[in-house]
């Protein structure tokens, strides 16, 4: 049986000094084992650092003209795109107060000068496979959290669809109010985790209904008792069954009265009797931000 063979990538070593001698000397320590880059000065590192071939490790010097190496390695630790990157200083200042700063900074290591180049060759293995192994992690932290994201908005669709069972002609009416609800949240210039809240909660505003009963408020019954009371309490299973987002999913349109109701000789439509509800109700709502991380 023939096995698959695949082909290690070369890891990419960014070595900073503004002694060319000392790049030499690192040079020819790391080269046979690794792909190795130069920058004589901060701002071409940082240049190289933040490029198309990112390096795996960066070697920093610290007394550089222009940017320093302490700045250096501010700065990349200051920018996402090169936070990860292992920064080792490889420097002559020795003082125990030099490398408890660099150590601050961001740095996995301090070497000084002259240095050993089997003492340098282990802890670039070192740092290299720490960095390996974080970079792993987060990729199957991040596949993990994908698939818990898929299944928990599947999750969401299928309970908020459950409500639908018993009003049929209403179609796609769940999925249409995610989407609606995503789009009112762009509009309005909310943050994009707010719009994902809104999004996944819309399919759930009716998920009171999965309670009710055939005498619920779906039907088109005139009299108000009892299924006003069974409707405000298919509100409240909703709003409890939705944990945090409870309140989000219950800002729906009051279904009732469904018809027109007397109130002496005049008559009142239902888009008023809803609207004086949802008023009475809304009174003693959090606000929706409020709600929001």
């Amino acid at each position: 049986m023939n096995a698959a063979i695949t082909k290690q990538i070369p890891q990419i070593i960014l070595i900073v000094d503004d002694t060319p001698d000392n790049i030499d000397v690192l040079t020819e320590v790391l080269a046979p084992h690794y792909v190795t880059k130069v920058a004589l000065n901060g701002e071409k590192a940082l240049k190289i650092a933040a490029g198309e071939n990112r390096p795996d490790l960066i070697l920093l010097d610290i007394m550089m003209p222009g940017i320093s190496g302490y700045d250096v390695c501010q700065r990349l630790k200051r920018n996402s795109a090169t936070h990860d990157i292992p920064v080792i200083f490889v420097t002559a200042m020795n003082e125990i107060e030099d490398e408890r700063k660099g150590l601050e900074l961001g740095a996995v290591d301090y070497i000084t000068k002259p240095i050993s180049p089997a003492i340098v060759l282990a802890r670039v293995r070192t740092h290299l496979a720490l960095y390996d192994q974080t970079r792993e992690l987060q990729r199957l932290v991040a596949l993990r959290t994908a698939e818990l994201e898929k299944t928990r908005s599947q999750i969401i669709r299928r309970l908020g669809r459950a409500a639908e069972f018993k009003d049929n002609e209403t179609g796609n009416h769940v999925i249409r109010m995610s989407h609606y609800a995503r789009l009112i949240a762009q509009a309005a210039g909310l943050g994009a985790v707010s719009v994902d809240i809104l999004f996944h909660a819309a399919p759930m505003h009716d998920v009171g209904k999965s309670v009710s009963l055939t005498t619920s408020c779906s039907n088109p019954v005139h009299s108000m008792p009892p299924n006003g009371r069974l409707c405000a309490s298919t509100r409240a299973w909703g709003a409890k069954s939705s944990g945090n987002i409870g309140m989000i999913c219950c800002m729906r349109r009051t279904v009732w009265p469904p018809r027109t109701m007397k109130s002496g000789t005049a008559a009142v439509t239902p888009r008023a009797c809803r609207v004086k509800k949802f008023r009475s109700l809304a009174a003693s709502w959090p606000s929706p931000m409020s709600l929001m991380p």
